[in-house]
């Protein structure tokens, strides 16, 4: 049994009337002056259980007699009853040094030591010695102290001994549930509260603690009941209003639950677990920005307050915001390693962040301590399945699957967070509780459907969603047999696939899209509009649906229409970062440099720590030419995700353009610093003192990284790059074949293909291609470069091999389709009009894409076709010499001799002469 939760802070309020009294400004006014009378209207205050009333009169009291001994000693009471246990003890001690002598006063100390987590202190200054009467209370006080501390055994002795003088002890049996429930005696702990109960049925921690065990056992209606029960004793309990705030927000009773969270502030005003109940329950609507706000209002005043640091980096993960949530989750797990809330979270962020080992690295101790955690099973599936471990990847899910999610208690730890007194450990459970990781059977099916379909299992995917549709139809499992059918080449079963989902749910995001995407690959863009817009019809304020339609329309080309989507999107959700990030995005691809700039900045000034706004604004002023100002937003950025090297990288990169190099040179070696193992920064720092000529410098960089890693391929990959840019192709060669060595990747044998040919050893290059092939099939961009070289030597068929390969394996592969329509048309194919349409339904805004079909259109004689493609292909790429020589080539062709005339002379015209600038010149002088 882990012990971690013991050295938790144990009061949610150890700031929480100092917290209070800041935000809320409490302020109050007594009835009479007379001490004696302000004593008795605290006490008729405290019976009624209004603890902050009574606060406030007892400070009045002491005003005006600091050394009033009763006042102190009735205020450190309702302070500890309160929960303030930090304020508890100041006013008890400075009781005791005025020299009250109450006989429960070492056992109200002890308790506010108890709640603070200091128990080392308790044991020390609470001895076991007592009067008879207190000598119970004093026993199980001791006995709570050592089971927060981990010593369980010690612990249940003094228990023991506490019920042998007195049986019905509440707290020695509240103590010794908490041990039962600890050691998953789930019934022993039940049958200890209902004794504690039978004879002190008004005791509200034992209450509280029974509602606890029903919450977990599922039986919300007894726990409410039970928090209904404290709130009829003390109807100013304003953690009880919390507890049923929170279980009508399991249920989804949101008014409901807020309605408790308004008495609570009306109670307590902006006291920290208020304030901390708010943020909670805005992160279980998905009100994540809200919830943030408070969180960050709450870590003002209480910065080390751990269930804050904890919920902001589940909020700050699901806003996407990476850099802080990693801060915040690290804070947590130094102080609680091997918390298993926090883990969960952290192995998210590892697999987000294409960093799998790391997450299992966290998980698999988890697992061996709880092998039938279902959401563990689930992300440990999910680590193995990104780290193309299909094996381990399967088996985890296989079992998550056979596992009964209702059995798999992900809540148990709300009780175990009760071992020792307060309720940071109860935090983090609701937090458990709140958690968007459990999603049950339905996301385990779905990841094991993912890993056949990675492994290219089609057969045992199918099997798998077949099994997940007879356990419940759903349109989530008819998209994912739509997609598996998709994989299988079976396009009409995968239609009908996504045409149930929608009749399951007529608005189904995913199954619309990927309508949509079948309309597009049979060339049907309207088609695909036309569907969307119908949805739209339904759900005029669907911003999905609009978003859907502007990256169609980006798709198509049309960026008016996108930005016009983007826009109506924002003015329905004007406060969602993604999309007001994405429209700055589309303002700037569409050139306009103002809107672009004028929304980052806003989005700046409302997310002050949102790296998404920060790294938006710099980019806003790159596109403006301002770059000194970007630089200064890159900076800022820098500061948002410290362990990032990507903001120093890009600060260097425009100190590069400024000309500004000995700047540059600072940034990256900053930016190595930060990252020993970034490529990119060492190898722009490569490629800067390179291109100074800087050699030695360069290759000392590259050395450097060999030193700092010597089993990494990076080091030896730069000193090959060194090399080449000398013309030393054997040295690079053999630095890039040790790099190959450590790291066989795919942009490597690029490189050492291109070495070999400049060595003279062609046949060598392409044996060791088709090697690399034979062993690595899937590899695209190799295929690609490979195909590339071939069609570079006009061997077209050559080129059509690889480009075949390629879209078997992704058919909708642009560029493949692209080169293979251009190396048909080259070498006689039929095929390549075919290639050339499908490659212009996926991407009809490409310049490359509109290029090619243009040109087959030429090659047919459409000329009426081919000059509008040739014309819009001009127009997005016109630095492009080939797309503008084909355009003229085509107006010739068509008669246009004048307008021929004027595009030749254009392309001729140009500081940069074009590879075609001979051919141009020629067509020119016969027009």
């Amino acid at each position: 049994m882990s012990h971690s939760i013991s050295r938790w802070p144990r009061s949610l309020a150890a700031a929480a009337i100092t917290l209070a009294l800041l935000l809320a400004g409490v302020l109050g006014g007594c009835k009479s002056s007379d001490p004696a009378a302000l004593m008795a209207e605290a006490r008729q205050l405290r019976v009624k259980g209004d603890w902050r009333a009574a606060v406030i009169v007892l400070k009045t009291a002491i005003q005006k007699n600091g050394s009033d001994r009763d006042a102190r000693l009735l205020l450190g009471e309702v302070y500890l009853e309160q929960g303030d246990a930090a304020s508890a003890e100041k006013e008890l001690r400075r009781a005791r040094q005025l020299g009250a002598a109450a006989p429960g006063l070492p056992l109200l100390l002890g308790r506010a030591m108890l709640m603070q987590g200091q128990h080392e202190r308790l044991l020390a200054e609470i001895g076991p010695t007592a009067p008879a009467a207190e000598r119970p209370a004093i026993l199980a006080l001791r006995a709570n102290a050592l089971l927060a501390s981990g010593d369980s055994v010690q612990a249940g002795a003094l228990f023991a001994q506490a019920l042998s003088l007195q049986p019905d002890l509440p707290d020695a049996l509240l103590g010794m549930a908490r041990m039962a429930l600890a050691g998953k005696q789930d019934g022993e702990a039940a049958a200890l509260i209902k004794r504690a109960l039978a004879a002190h049925p008004d005791h509200v921690e034992c209450l509280r603690f029974h509602a606890d065990l029903q919450r977990a056992a599922g039986k919300p209606a007894q726990a409410l009941a039970a928090h209904e029960r404290i709130l009829a004793l003390q109807p100013y309990n304003v953690q009880a209003r919390l507890d049923v705030a929170s279980l009508h927000s399991d249920a989804g009773r949101f008014p409901e639950a807020r309605a408790a969270l308004g008495a609570a502030r009306k109670l307590a005003g902006a006291s920290l677990p208020v304030v901390f109940a708010e943020a909670m329950a805005d992160f279980r609507e998905k009100k994540l920005t809200s919830s943030l706000a408070s969180l960050q209002q709450v870590l003002r005043v209480a910065p080390e307050y751990y269930p804050a640091i904890l919920l902001s980096g589940a909020v700050q993960l699901g806003l996407g915001a990476t850099g802080q949530a990693e801060q915040h989750l690290q804070k947590f797990l130094a102080a609680y390693p091997g918390d298993p809330y926090a883990t969960k979270l952290m192995s998210t962020l590892h697999i987000r962040a294409n960093a799998p080992q790391a997450a299992l690295d966290l998980l698999t101790p988890l697992l061996e301590k709880n092998p039938a955690d279902l959401e563990l099973l689930t992300l440990a599936g999910e680590a193995s399945l990104s780290a193309l471990k299909f094996g381990p990847a399967t088996a985890y899910f296989e079992q998550a699957l056979a596992l009964d999610p209702k059995a798999t208690s992900l809540h148990t730890s709300l009780a175990l967070s009760r071992l020792g007194s307060g309720d940071t450990g109860r935090a983090a459970a609701e937090l458990q509780r709140a958690s968007a990781l459990d999603g049950g059977a339905p996301r385990t099916g779905l990841l094991l459907v993912m890993t056949h379909l990675r492994a290219n299992d089609t057969d045992k995917a199918l099997a798998a969603v077949k099994d997940m549709e007879q356990r419940g139809n759903n349109p989530l499992v008819q998209n994912l047999k739509g997609g598996i059918y998709l994989a299988r080449r079976e396009a009409g079963l995968a239609r009908a696939s996504f045409d149930k989902a929608l009749l399951l749910e007529a608005l189904y995001l995913p199954a619309l899209a990927n309508l949509a995407q079948l309309d597009l690959v049979e060339g049907k863009p309207a088609d695909a509009r036309k569907r969307y817009e119908a949805a739209l019809q339904k759900a005029p304020r669907d911003v999905a649906l609009l978003d859907a339609l502007a990256d169609l329309a980006q798709r198509e080309g049309k960026m008016g229409d996108a930005i016009a989507w983007l826009e109506r999107a924002r003015n329905i959700e004007p406060d969602a970062l993604p999309l007001a990030l994405r429209l700055a995005d589309m303002y700037a691809r569409a050139g306009s440099k103002d809107k672009a700039l004028r929304l980052a900045r806003t989005l700046q000034t409302a997310n002050p720590s949102s790296p998404q706004a920060a790294g938006m604004l710099a980019q806003a002023y790159v596109l403006n030419g301002d770059l000194n100002a970007a630089i200064e937003a890159y900076g800022r950025l820098a500061a948002l995700v410290p362990a990032s090297p990507a903001p120093l990288l890009r600060m260097a990169k425009l100190q590069v353009e400024m000309q500004d190099d000995s700047a540059a040179l600072t940034l990256l070696r900053q930016a190595i610093a930060v990252d020993p193992a970034s490529f990119d920064a060492r190898i722009t720092l490569v490629n800067l003192l390179t291109r100074q000529q800087k050699f030695a410098d360069a290759r000392a960089v590259a050395l450097d990284a060999q030193q700092g890693a010597p089993d990494s391929a990076t080091g030896h990959k730069l000193e090959g790059d060194v090399h080449a840019a000398q013309g030393q192709h054997a040295a690079a060669l053999a630095a890039w074949e040790r790099a190959f060595a450590r790291k066989a990747d795919g942009g490597l044998l690029i490189q050492i293909h291109g070495a070999l040919n400049k060595l003279g050893r062609a046949a060598d290059a392409d044996a060791r291609m088709a090697r690399w092939f034979k062993e690595h099939p899937a590899d695209v961009p190799a295929r690609l470069y490979y195909a590339s070289s071939k069609l570079v030597a006009n061997d077209h068929k050559g080129a059509i091999a690889h480009l075949e390969a390629i879209l078997k394996a992704d058919p909708d592969n642009v560029i493949a389709l692209n080169d293979i329509a251009w190396a048909c048309q080259q070498s006689g194919d039929a095929r390549a009009q075919a290639y050339a349409e499908r490659a212009h339904a996926l991407a009809p805004g490409n310049p490359a894409v509109l290029d090619t079909l243009g040109w087959i259109d030429v090659e047919r004689g459409n000329f009426a076709r081919a000059v509008p493609l040739l014309r819009k292909a001009n127009a997005l790429a016109p630095a492009a010499g080939n797309i503008h020589f084909h355009l003229g080539m085509a107006l010739a062709r068509s008669g246009d001799k004048r307008g021929a005339r004027r595009e030749l002379e254009r392309l001729l015209a140009k500081p940069q002469r074009s590879a075609h600038h001979e051919q141009a010149a020629a067509l020119l002088r016969t027009l």
